[in-house]
Protein backbone atom coordinates (compact mmCIF):
# COMPACT_ATOMS: atom_id res chain seq x y z
CA UNK A 1 0.00 0.00 0.00
CA UNK A 2 1.33 3.37 -1.16
CA UNK A 3 1.90 6.42 0.32
CA UNK A 4 -1.02 8.01 -2.08
CA UNK A 5 -3.47 5.31 -0.98
CA UNK A 6 -3.22 6.07 2.69
CA UNK A 7 -3.73 9.86 1.93
CA UNK A 8 -6.65 9.28 0.16
CA UNK A 9 -8.01 7.34 2.91
CA UNK A 10 -7.38 10.11 5.55
CA UNK A 11 -9.05 12.56 3.28
CA UNK A 12 -12.07 10.71 3.75
CA UNK A 13 -12.15 12.07 7.21
CA UNK A 14 -11.73 15.44 5.87
CA UNK A 15 -15.24 14.42 3.74
CA UNK A 16 -17.15 13.24 6.40
CA UNK A 17 -16.39 9.79 6.75
CA UNK A 18 -15.82 8.80 10.30
CA UNK A 19 -16.76 4.99 9.52
CA UNK A 20 -14.54 5.03 6.54
CA UNK A 21 -11.33 6.02 7.77
CA UNK A 22 -11.32 3.91 10.70
CA UNK A 23 -11.73 0.81 8.31
CA UNK A 24 -9.06 2.38 6.61
CA UNK A 25 -6.89 2.49 9.58
CA UNK A 26 -7.49 -1.25 10.51
CA UNK A 27 -6.82 -2.36 6.96
CA UNK A 28 -3.26 -0.37 7.55
CA UNK A 29 -2.84 -1.64 10.30
CA UNK A 30 -2.79 -5.34 9.16
CA UNK A 31 -1.11 -4.78 5.75
CA UNK A 32 1.73 -2.09 6.21
CA UNK A 33 3.97 -3.80 8.46
CA UNK A 34 4.80 -6.68 5.83
CA UNK A 35 5.36 -3.46 3.09
CA UNK A 36 7.13 -1.13 4.58
CA UNK A 37 10.45 -0.63 6.70
CA UNK A 38 11.39 1.73 9.36
CA UNK A 39 12.94 4.60 8.38
CA UNK A 40 15.85 6.10 10.20
CA UNK A 41 13.89 9.54 12.24
CA UNK A 42 17.55 11.51 11.85
CA UNK A 43 17.70 10.97 8.11
CA UNK A 44 17.25 13.95 5.38
CA UNK A 45 13.73 14.52 4.98
CA UNK A 46 12.97 13.82 1.42
CA UNK A 47 11.19 17.02 0.89
CA UNK A 48 15.01 18.15 0.75
CA UNK A 49 17.14 17.13 -2.46
CA UNK A 50 19.84 17.63 -0.85
CA UNK A 51 21.52 18.38 2.65
CA UNK A 52 22.17 22.24 1.10
CA UNK A 53 18.68 23.00 0.50
CA UNK A 54 17.89 21.15 4.27
CA UNK A 55 20.35 23.63 5.76
CA UNK A 56 19.27 26.71 3.30
CA UNK A 57 15.35 26.31 4.16
CA UNK A 58 16.11 25.51 8.15
CA UNK A 59 18.07 28.98 7.84
CA UNK A 60 15.56 31.47 5.85
CA UNK A 61 12.71 29.56 8.71
CA UNK A 62 14.90 31.18 11.58
CA UNK A 63 14.57 34.60 10.08
CA UNK A 64 11.24 34.45 11.06
CA UNK A 65 11.56 34.83 14.77
CA UNK A 66 14.77 36.76 14.27
CA UNK A 67 12.43 39.23 12.05
CA UNK A 68 10.55 40.58 15.29
CA UNK A 69 13.53 40.20 17.72
CA UNK A 70 15.63 42.49 15.45
CA UNK A 71 13.13 45.12 14.56
CA UNK A 72 12.63 45.40 18.18
CA UNK A 73 16.51 45.68 19.13
CA UNK A 74 17.24 48.38 16.15
CA UNK A 75 14.22 50.42 16.62
CA UNK A 76 15.53 50.78 20.42
CA UNK A 77 18.80 51.73 20.06
CA UNK A 78 17.61 53.93 16.81
CA UNK A 79 14.91 55.78 19.58
CA UNK A 80 17.27 59.24 20.27
CA UNK A 81 17.10 59.80 16.74
CA UNK A 82 13.55 58.51 15.94
CA UNK A 83 12.85 61.71 18.28
CA UNK A 84 14.98 63.78 16.49
CA UNK A 85 13.60 63.37 13.36
CA UNK A 86 10.08 63.43 14.47
CA UNK A 87 10.32 66.17 17.14
CA UNK A 88 8.63 63.59 19.55
CA UNK A 89 9.14 62.82 22.85
CA UNK A 90 7.71 60.86 25.88
CA UNK A 91 4.75 58.11 25.07
CA UNK A 92 4.30 59.39 21.78
CA UNK A 93 7.72 58.25 21.27
CA UNK A 94 7.23 55.11 22.56
CA UNK A 95 4.60 53.94 20.24
CA UNK A 96 7.27 53.59 17.85
CA UNK A 97 7.74 50.33 19.63
CA UNK A 98 4.19 49.94 21.06
CA UNK A 99 2.33 49.86 17.68
CA UNK A 100 4.36 47.33 16.77
CA UNK A 101 4.71 44.64 19.88
CA UNK A 102 0.37 45.64 20.35
CA UNK A 103 -0.30 44.38 17.28
CA UNK A 104 1.81 41.26 17.16
CA UNK A 105 0.69 40.47 20.45
CA UNK A 106 -3.36 40.94 19.71
CA UNK A 107 -3.12 38.78 16.27
CA UNK A 108 -0.41 36.29 16.63
CA UNK A 109 -3.09 33.51 17.94
CA UNK A 110 -5.46 34.24 14.91
CA UNK A 111 -2.15 34.08 12.46
CA UNK A 112 -1.48 31.01 13.64
CA UNK A 113 -5.02 29.05 13.43
CA UNK A 114 -5.34 30.84 9.80
CA UNK A 115 -1.49 29.78 8.83
CA UNK A 116 -3.22 26.06 9.80
CA UNK A 117 -5.90 26.27 7.77
CA UNK A 118 -4.58 28.27 4.88
CA UNK A 119 -1.25 27.20 4.41
CA UNK A 120 1.98 27.65 6.35
CA UNK A 121 4.06 27.88 3.42
CA UNK A 122 1.51 30.68 1.77
CA UNK A 123 1.31 32.60 4.96
CA UNK A 124 5.25 32.52 5.53
CA UNK A 125 5.56 34.24 2.13
CA UNK A 126 2.75 37.05 2.94
CA UNK A 127 4.70 37.72 6.51
CA UNK A 128 8.25 37.85 4.62
CA UNK A 129 6.70 39.91 1.82
CA UNK A 130 4.63 42.17 4.04
CA UNK A 131 7.51 42.96 6.36
CA UNK A 132 9.54 43.87 3.20
CA UNK A 133 7.15 46.62 1.88
CA UNK A 134 5.77 48.02 5.15
CA UNK A 135 9.47 48.26 6.00
CA UNK A 136 10.07 50.12 2.70
CA UNK A 137 7.32 52.33 3.01
CA UNK A 138 8.71 53.71 6.67
CA UNK A 139 11.65 54.95 5.37
CA UNK A 140 10.07 57.58 3.60
CA UNK A 141 7.61 58.53 6.39
CA UNK A 142 7.93 62.00 7.44
CA UNK A 143 5.03 62.28 9.78
CA UNK A 144 5.21 60.51 13.40
CA UNK A 145 1.80 59.39 13.66
CA UNK A 146 2.10 57.80 10.09
CA UNK A 147 4.88 56.14 10.76
CA UNK A 148 3.85 54.35 14.11
CA UNK A 149 0.70 53.62 11.71
CA UNK A 150 2.88 51.71 9.45
CA UNK A 151 5.10 50.13 12.20
CA UNK A 152 1.15 48.72 13.01
CA UNK A 153 0.46 47.77 9.82
CA UNK A 154 3.86 45.57 9.24
CA UNK A 155 3.35 43.57 13.07
CA UNK A 156 0.38 41.53 10.87
CA UNK A 157 3.98 40.23 9.24
CA UNK A 158 5.58 39.87 12.06
CA UNK A 159 2.36 37.96 13.94
CA UNK A 160 2.16 35.37 11.17
CA UNK A 161 5.85 34.64 10.55
CA UNK A 162 7.54 32.74 13.49
CA UNK A 163 4.54 30.39 13.54
CA UNK A 164 3.98 29.10 10.62
CA UNK A 165 7.71 28.98 10.43
CA UNK A 166 7.78 26.80 13.20
CA UNK A 167 4.83 24.71 11.91
CA UNK A 168 6.96 23.71 8.90
CA UNK A 169 9.70 22.58 11.31
CA UNK A 170 7.35 20.22 13.42
CA UNK A 171 5.45 19.00 10.81
CA UNK A 172 8.54 18.11 8.58
CA UNK A 173 10.74 16.48 11.42
CA UNK A 174 9.66 13.67 13.56
CA UNK A 175 11.31 13.39 16.74
CA UNK A 176 14.91 12.68 16.59
CA UNK A 177 18.86 14.01 16.68
CA UNK A 178 18.00 15.92 13.49
CA UNK A 179 15.10 17.87 14.18
CA UNK A 180 16.54 19.04 17.84
CA UNK A 181 19.14 20.62 15.81
CA UNK A 182 17.20 22.23 13.30
CA UNK A 183 14.33 23.35 16.05
CA UNK A 184 18.17 24.44 18.00
CA UNK A 185 18.89 26.47 14.88
CA UNK A 186 15.01 27.82 14.65
CA UNK A 187 15.20 29.19 18.39
CA UNK A 188 18.71 30.95 17.94
CA UNK A 189 16.33 33.20 15.66
CA UNK A 190 15.07 35.43 18.59
CA UNK A 191 17.80 36.35 20.83
CA UNK A 192 20.36 36.51 18.49
CA UNK A 193 18.35 38.79 15.80
CA UNK A 194 17.72 41.32 19.04
CA UNK A 195 21.10 41.43 19.09
CA UNK A 196 22.00 41.54 15.49
CA UNK A 197 19.52 44.15 15.00
CA UNK A 198 21.33 46.66 17.85
CA UNK A 199 24.04 45.38 15.57
CA UNK A 200 22.57 46.76 12.72
CA UNK A 201 21.37 49.72 13.99
CA UNK A 202 25.08 50.47 15.45
CA UNK A 203 26.27 50.68 12.12
CA UNK A 204 23.90 52.26 10.21
CA UNK A 205 23.47 55.28 12.74
CA UNK A 206 27.30 55.64 13.11
CA UNK A 207 27.69 55.91 9.43
CA UNK A 208 24.54 56.14 7.33
CA UNK A 209 21.27 57.35 8.83
CA UNK A 210 18.99 55.49 11.25
CA UNK A 211 16.48 55.36 8.15
CA UNK A 212 18.90 52.91 6.42
CA UNK A 213 18.01 50.35 9.30
CA UNK A 214 14.15 50.23 7.52
CA UNK A 215 15.71 50.38 3.69
CA UNK A 216 18.58 46.82 5.27
CA UNK A 217 14.85 44.83 6.28
CA UNK A 218 12.99 45.59 2.75
CA UNK A 219 15.80 44.52 1.28
CA UNK A 220 16.91 41.78 3.39
CA UNK A 221 13.55 40.56 3.76
CA UNK A 222 12.29 41.04 0.11
CA UNK A 223 15.41 38.87 -1.34
CA UNK A 224 14.61 36.32 1.55
CA UNK A 225 10.54 36.57 0.19
CA UNK A 226 12.06 35.44 -3.39
CA UNK A 227 13.80 32.96 -2.19
CA UNK A 228 11.40 30.59 -0.02
CA UNK A 229 9.05 30.60 -3.10
CA UNK A 230 11.45 28.49 -4.90
CA UNK A 231 13.15 26.58 -2.42
CA UNK A 232 10.44 25.90 0.32
CA UNK A 233 8.81 22.67 0.03
CA UNK A 234 5.09 22.91 -0.22
CA UNK A 235 2.72 21.99 2.87
CA UNK A 236 1.27 19.02 1.10
CA UNK A 237 5.04 17.30 0.71
CA UNK A 238 5.26 18.09 3.95
CA UNK A 239 2.17 16.59 4.88
CA UNK A 240 2.86 13.74 3.40
CA UNK A 241 6.28 12.99 4.61
CA UNK A 242 4.94 13.17 7.94
CA UNK A 243 2.58 10.45 7.33
CA UNK A 244 4.98 8.53 5.57
CA UNK A 245 7.72 8.53 8.34
CA UNK A 246 4.85 7.72 10.95
CA UNK A 247 3.74 5.20 9.28
CA UNK A 248 6.75 3.24 8.61
CA UNK A 249 7.48 3.61 11.80
CA UNK A 250 5.04 2.06 13.32
CA UNK A 251 2.55 4.84 14.09
CA UNK A 252 -0.87 5.11 13.23
CA UNK A 253 -1.43 7.56 10.24
CA UNK A 254 -2.18 11.06 10.97
CA UNK A 255 -5.63 12.04 10.67
CA UNK A 256 -5.24 15.03 8.20
CA UNK A 257 -3.50 16.72 5.16
CA UNK A 258 -3.57 19.71 4.07
CA UNK A 259 -6.95 20.40 2.56
CA UNK A 260 -8.24 21.70 -0.58
CA UNK A 261 -9.54 24.92 -1.55
CA UNK A 262 -13.09 24.33 -1.40
CA UNK A 263 -11.95 22.72 2.24
CA UNK A 264 -9.96 25.59 3.30
CA UNK A 265 -13.16 27.83 2.56
CA UNK A 266 -15.13 25.87 4.79
CA UNK A 267 -12.94 26.09 7.48
CA UNK A 268 -13.04 29.87 7.31
CA UNK A 269 -16.85 29.81 7.42
CA UNK A 270 -16.52 27.58 10.50
CA UNK A 271 -13.64 29.72 12.22
CA UNK A 272 -14.25 30.45 15.62
CA UNK A 273 -14.91 34.28 14.78
CA UNK A 274 -16.35 34.89 18.29
CA UNK A 275 -12.87 33.54 19.77
CA UNK A 276 -11.30 35.59 17.14
CA UNK A 277 -13.36 38.82 18.27
CA UNK A 278 -12.31 38.05 21.55
CA UNK A 279 -8.78 37.06 21.61
CA UNK A 280 -7.95 40.20 19.74
CA UNK A 281 -9.45 42.97 21.66
CA UNK A 282 -9.03 41.47 25.19
CA UNK A 283 -5.72 41.10 24.51
CA UNK A 284 -4.89 44.49 22.45
CA UNK A 285 -7.20 46.22 25.57
CA UNK A 286 -4.57 44.97 28.03
CA UNK A 287 -1.15 45.24 26.01
CA UNK A 288 -2.31 48.87 25.01
CA UNK A 289 -2.69 49.55 28.78
CA UNK A 290 0.91 48.01 29.87
CA UNK A 291 2.32 49.83 26.88
CA UNK A 292 0.93 53.29 28.00
CA UNK A 293 0.71 53.14 31.76
CA UNK A 294 4.37 54.46 32.18
CA UNK A 295 3.44 57.83 29.72
CA UNK A 296 -0.19 57.97 31.54
CA UNK A 297 -0.77 61.40 33.51
CA UNK A 298 -0.86 59.53 36.47
CA UNK A 299 0.57 55.93 35.61
CA UNK A 300 -1.20 53.30 36.69
CA UNK A 301 -3.52 55.29 39.11
CA UNK A 302 -4.75 57.11 35.54
CA UNK A 303 -8.47 56.08 35.52
CA UNK A 304 -8.39 54.90 31.54
CA UNK A 305 -5.17 52.96 32.09
CA UNK A 306 -7.62 51.25 35.01
CA UNK A 307 -10.35 50.88 32.85
CA UNK A 308 -8.31 49.25 30.50
CA UNK A 309 -6.64 46.51 32.68
CA UNK A 310 -10.42 45.50 34.08
CA UNK A 311 -12.20 45.36 30.80
CA UNK A 312 -9.12 43.49 28.87
CA UNK A 313 -8.43 41.07 31.50
CA UNK A 314 -12.15 40.66 31.64
CA UNK A 315 -12.50 39.95 27.90
CA UNK A 316 -9.70 37.37 28.26
CA UNK A 317 -11.13 35.46 31.16
CA UNK A 318 -14.47 35.46 28.65
CA UNK A 319 -12.43 34.23 25.56
CA UNK A 320 -10.94 31.26 27.94
CA UNK A 321 -14.67 30.31 29.04
CA UNK A 322 -15.92 30.25 25.25
CA UNK A 323 -12.62 28.49 23.94
CA UNK A 324 -13.46 25.70 26.62
CA UNK A 325 -16.41 25.49 25.18
CA UNK A 326 -16.25 25.76 21.59
CA UNK A 327 -16.47 23.25 19.21
CA UNK A 328 -13.72 24.99 16.63
CA UNK A 329 -12.26 26.62 19.19
CA UNK A 330 -9.55 29.08 18.06
CA UNK A 331 -7.29 27.46 21.03
CA UNK A 332 -7.85 24.35 21.49
CA UNK A 333 -8.05 23.84 25.43
CA UNK A 334 -7.07 20.33 25.36
CA UNK A 335 -3.35 21.61 25.00
CA UNK A 336 -3.43 22.88 28.71
CA UNK A 337 -4.56 19.78 29.81
CA UNK A 338 -1.01 17.99 28.71
CA UNK A 339 1.01 16.96 31.18
CA UNK A 340 3.24 19.63 32.44
CA UNK A 341 2.12 22.22 29.55
CA UNK A 342 0.85 24.62 31.83
CA UNK A 343 3.91 24.89 34.25
CA UNK A 344 6.73 24.79 31.40
CA UNK A 345 4.28 27.81 29.89
CA UNK A 346 4.92 29.76 33.58
CA UNK A 347 8.61 29.06 33.03
CA UNK A 348 9.12 30.82 29.71
CA UNK A 349 6.46 33.61 30.67
CA UNK A 350 8.91 34.11 34.12
CA UNK A 351 12.20 33.84 31.75
CA UNK A 352 11.13 36.47 28.90
CA UNK A 353 9.90 38.87 31.89
CA UNK A 354 13.11 38.44 32.93
CA UNK A 355 15.27 38.65 29.80
CA UNK A 356 13.32 40.94 27.33
CA UNK A 357 10.72 42.60 29.42
CA UNK A 358 13.62 43.71 31.84
CA UNK A 359 17.71 42.90 31.25
CA UNK A 360 17.75 43.56 27.51
CA UNK A 361 15.41 46.49 27.81
CA UNK A 362 17.28 48.54 30.94
CA UNK A 363 21.05 47.34 29.69
CA UNK A 364 20.23 49.05 26.38
CA UNK A 365 19.49 52.24 28.38
CA UNK A 366 21.76 51.58 30.88
CA UNK A 367 24.97 51.22 28.49
CA UNK A 368 23.74 54.57 26.65
CA UNK A 369 22.95 56.90 29.31
CA UNK A 370 24.79 55.67 32.57
CA UNK A 371 27.99 54.64 30.82
CA UNK A 372 27.23 56.99 27.95
CA UNK A 373 28.44 54.41 25.36
CA UNK A 374 27.79 55.84 21.58
CA UNK A 375 25.60 53.68 19.37
CA UNK A 376 28.58 51.62 17.92
CA UNK A 377 29.97 51.07 21.70
CA UNK A 378 26.71 49.85 22.99
CA UNK A 379 26.75 47.05 19.58
CA UNK A 380 30.23 45.95 20.43
CA UNK A 381 29.19 45.50 23.93
CA UNK A 382 26.16 42.95 22.99
CA UNK A 383 28.72 40.99 20.41
CA UNK A 384 29.29 38.79 23.44
CA UNK A 385 25.77 37.83 23.77
CA UNK A 386 25.11 37.02 20.41
CA UNK A 387 28.63 34.73 20.03
CA UNK A 388 27.50 32.37 23.49
CA UNK A 389 23.78 32.50 22.16
CA UNK A 390 25.30 30.54 19.41
CA UNK A 391 27.48 28.43 21.46
CA UNK A 392 24.27 27.78 23.88
CA UNK A 393 22.33 26.44 20.94
CA UNK A 394 25.25 24.29 19.49
CA UNK A 395 24.84 22.73 23.00
CA UNK A 396 21.08 22.15 22.71
CA UNK A 397 21.28 20.62 19.49
CA UNK A 398 23.21 17.55 20.82
CA UNK A 399 22.33 17.35 23.78
CA UNK A 400 17.77 17.60 23.95
CA UNK A 401 17.57 14.18 23.45
CA UNK A 402 19.92 12.84 26.08
CA UNK A 403 19.50 15.54 29.14
CA UNK A 404 15.87 16.16 30.60
CA UNK A 405 13.89 19.46 29.98
CA UNK A 406 13.47 19.80 33.60
CA UNK A 407 17.21 19.94 33.99
CA UNK A 408 17.57 22.19 31.30
CA UNK A 409 14.63 24.38 31.85
CA UNK A 410 16.52 24.72 35.74
CA UNK A 411 19.69 25.27 33.74
CA UNK A 412 17.80 28.10 32.02
CA UNK A 413 16.45 29.58 35.34
CA UNK A 414 19.78 29.24 37.18
CA UNK A 415 20.91 32.07 33.97
CA UNK A 416 18.05 33.98 34.49
CA UNK A 417 18.51 34.41 38.40
CA UNK A 418 22.13 34.77 37.94
CA UNK A 419 22.18 37.96 35.18
CA UNK A 420 19.69 39.62 37.24
CA UNK A 421 21.69 39.14 40.55
CA UNK A 422 24.97 40.39 38.65
CA UNK A 423 22.77 43.64 37.21
CA UNK A 424 21.32 44.35 40.38
CA UNK A 425 25.10 44.47 42.41
CA UNK A 426 26.40 45.97 39.49
CA UNK A 427 28.43 49.30 41.45
CA UNK A 428 28.09 52.15 39.32
CA UNK A 429 31.77 53.19 38.26
CA UNK A 430 33.14 49.55 37.17
CA UNK A 431 34.95 48.01 34.34
CA UNK A 432 32.31 46.31 32.20
CA UNK A 433 34.33 42.98 32.01
CA UNK A 434 33.63 42.74 35.71
CA UNK A 435 29.57 42.22 35.99
CA UNK A 436 27.90 43.62 32.76
CA UNK A 437 29.91 40.76 30.23
CA UNK A 438 29.10 37.63 32.19
CA UNK A 439 25.36 38.87 32.94
CA UNK A 440 24.76 39.39 29.59
CA UNK A 441 26.55 35.91 28.63
CA UNK A 442 24.33 34.06 31.25
CA UNK A 443 21.35 35.72 30.72
CA UNK A 444 21.63 34.27 26.67
CA UNK A 445 21.84 30.81 28.27
CA UNK A 446 18.73 30.80 30.45
CA UNK A 447 17.00 32.28 26.94
CA UNK A 448 17.88 30.08 24.31
CA UNK A 449 17.76 26.72 26.60
CA UNK A 450 14.50 27.89 27.97
CA UNK A 451 12.99 28.80 24.07
CA UNK A 452 14.46 25.61 22.83
CA UNK A 453 13.03 23.22 25.17
CA UNK A 454 9.36 25.26 25.43
CA UNK A 455 8.97 25.58 21.67
CA UNK A 456 9.26 21.77 21.09
CA UNK A 457 7.45 20.73 24.11
CA UNK A 458 4.48 23.02 22.81
CA UNK A 459 4.96 21.28 19.51
CA UNK A 460 4.60 17.90 20.99
CA UNK A 461 1.59 18.32 22.27
CA UNK A 462 -0.73 18.60 19.17
CA UNK A 463 -1.06 16.25 15.72
CA UNK A 464 0.54 17.49 12.85
CA UNK A 465 -2.37 20.09 12.05
CA UNK A 466 -2.14 22.16 14.68
CA UNK A 467 1.40 22.65 14.74
CA UNK A 468 1.46 26.34 14.45
CA UNK A 469 -1.70 26.71 16.58
CA UNK A 470 0.89 25.69 19.05
CA UNK A 471 3.27 27.68 18.52
CA UNK A 472 0.97 30.77 18.32
CA UNK A 473 0.18 29.99 21.74
CA UNK A 474 3.86 29.54 22.81
CA UNK A 475 4.94 33.44 21.07
CA UNK A 476 1.63 35.03 22.80
CA UNK A 477 3.29 34.19 26.02
CA UNK A 478 6.69 34.90 24.97
CA UNK A 479 5.16 38.67 23.75
CA UNK A 480 2.72 39.09 26.68
CA UNK A 481 5.55 38.09 28.94
CA UNK A 482 7.71 40.89 27.30
CA UNK A 483 5.19 43.96 27.67
CA UNK A 484 4.17 43.06 31.07
CA UNK A 485 7.94 42.94 32.06
CA UNK A 486 8.78 46.40 30.20
CA UNK A 487 5.57 47.74 31.74
CA UNK A 488 6.20 46.81 35.39
CA UNK A 489 9.95 47.62 35.58
CA UNK A 490 9.41 50.81 34.41
CA UNK A 491 6.68 51.67 36.12
CA UNK A 492 9.19 50.76 38.98
CA UNK A 493 11.74 53.06 37.92
CA UNK A 494 9.35 55.79 37.25
CA UNK A 495 8.32 56.08 40.62
CA UNK A 496 12.10 56.11 41.78
CA UNK A 497 13.13 59.14 39.56
CA UNK A 498 10.55 59.98 37.57
CA UNK A 499 9.88 60.56 33.66
CA UNK A 500 12.88 62.93 32.32
CA UNK A 501 15.68 60.94 31.95
CA UNK A 502 17.60 62.99 30.28
CA UNK A 503 17.58 65.50 33.13
CA UNK A 504 19.21 63.46 35.81
CA UNK A 505 22.47 62.30 36.72
CA UNK A 506 24.21 58.65 36.41
CA UNK A 507 23.82 58.34 39.88
CA UNK A 508 20.22 58.50 39.95
CA UNK A 509 19.73 56.57 36.72
CA UNK A 510 21.85 53.97 37.95
CA UNK A 511 19.81 53.62 40.94
CA UNK A 512 16.67 53.80 38.94
CA UNK A 513 17.79 50.78 36.61
CA UNK A 514 18.99 49.10 39.60
CA UNK A 515 14.95 48.55 40.81
CA UNK A 516 14.35 47.47 37.68
CA UNK A 517 16.62 44.63 37.86
CA UNK A 518 15.88 43.52 41.43
CA UNK A 519 12.15 43.13 40.17
CA UNK A 520 13.83 40.93 37.60
CA UNK A 521 15.66 38.87 40.20
CA UNK A 522 12.36 38.39 42.06
CA UNK A 523 10.72 37.12 38.89
CA UNK A 524 13.50 34.97 38.30
CA UNK A 525 13.34 33.51 41.63
CA UNK A 526 9.43 32.85 41.30
CA UNK A 527 10.74 30.65 37.99
CA UNK A 528 13.75 28.99 39.59
CA UNK A 529 11.27 27.23 41.89
CA UNK A 530 8.91 26.49 40.08
CA UNK A 531 10.96 24.42 37.62
CA UNK A 532 12.20 22.18 40.30
CA UNK A 533 8.45 20.84 39.86
CA UNK A 534 8.78 20.56 36.08
CA UNK A 535 7.57 17.64 34.06
CA UNK A 536 8.86 18.42 30.68
CA UNK A 537 10.95 14.98 29.19
CA UNK A 538 13.81 14.39 26.62
CA UNK A 539 13.43 16.23 23.73
CA UNK A 540 13.89 14.47 20.15
CA UNK A 541 14.39 10.74 21.87
CA UNK A 542 12.19 7.82 21.23
CA UNK A 543 10.60 8.50 25.18
CA UNK A 544 9.89 12.01 24.62
CA UNK A 545 6.45 14.18 24.66
CA UNK A 546 5.88 13.34 20.90
CA UNK A 547 5.17 9.82 22.01
CA UNK A 548 2.88 10.83 24.78
CA UNK A 549 0.94 12.62 21.77
CA UNK A 550 0.94 9.51 19.94
CA UNK A 551 -0.24 7.60 22.71
CA UNK A 552 -3.41 9.61 23.22
CA UNK A 553 -3.89 9.73 19.37
CA UNK A 554 -3.69 5.70 19.69
CA UNK A 555 -6.92 5.93 22.49
CA UNK A 556 -8.92 8.37 20.74
CA UNK A 557 -8.62 6.19 17.29
CA UNK A 558 -10.04 3.35 19.51
CA UNK A 559 -12.36 5.45 20.81
CA UNK A 560 -13.64 7.77 18.33
CA UNK A 561 -16.22 10.90 19.46
CA UNK A 562 -17.92 12.89 16.93
CA UNK A 563 -15.65 14.84 14.53
CA UNK A 564 -16.49 18.35 12.63
CA UNK A 565 -15.83 17.01 9.11
CA UNK A 566 -16.08 20.29 7.82
CA UNK A 567 -13.64 22.17 9.81
CA UNK A 568 -11.05 19.89 10.27
CA UNK A 569 -11.46 17.92 13.48
CA UNK A 570 -8.79 20.18 15.90
CA UNK A 571 -8.08 17.62 18.26
CA UNK A 572 -10.33 18.98 21.44
CA UNK A 573 -11.91 15.44 21.72
CA UNK A 574 -8.49 14.25 23.27
CA UNK A 575 -8.74 16.37 26.25
CA UNK A 576 -10.81 13.26 27.78
CA UNK A 577 -8.29 10.64 26.39
CA UNK A 578 -5.64 12.64 28.07
CA UNK A 579 -7.39 12.67 31.22
CA UNK A 580 -7.84 8.79 30.98
CA UNK A 581 -4.83 8.28 30.28
CA UNK A 582 -2.45 11.04 32.56
CA UNK A 583 -0.36 7.96 33.87
CA UNK A 584 0.26 6.06 30.64
CA UNK A 585 1.70 9.63 29.33
CA UNK A 586 3.86 10.33 32.72
CA UNK A 587 5.45 6.41 32.17
CA UNK A 588 6.18 7.45 28.52
CA UNK A 589 8.08 10.78 29.02
CA UNK A 590 10.01 8.98 32.06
Amino acid sequence: MGTEKIVDMVELELRGGQNEITDAEKQVGTELPETSAPIDSDSRPEVFSSTFEEIVCVLLLTLAPAMNAANQGALQLALPHVSEAFNVNGSALSWTITSYSLVTGSTMLIMARLADIIGRRRVLIFAFGWYAVLSLIQGFMKHAIVFDVMRGLQAFGGAAGPSSAVGILGVIYPAGKRKNRAMATFASGAPIGFVMGIVLAGICIQFISWRAILFFFAIMYGVVTVIIIFVLPSDRAAFEHSNKMTIANGGAPNRTTPPDRKEQIEMLKNLDYVGVVLSFVGLALFMFALANSGGAPHGWRTPYIIALLIVGVAIICVFVFWESRASNALMPMFIWKFPGFALCMVLVVCGWMNFSGVLMYFASLSFQHVRGYSALHTTAAFLPQCITGILVNVFAAFTMHNISGRILMITAMCGFFIAALLWALQPLNVTYWAFSFPALCVSVVGADLAYNVGNQFSLSTVPPHLKSTAAGIFNVMTQLAQSIGIAASTAIVTSQIGDDIEGQSREILHKGYRSAYYFALGVASFGLVCSFFSKVGTQGSKTDSDNARQLLDRKEEAHPTSTNAGSITNGAEGANAEEDNTGEVHEEQR
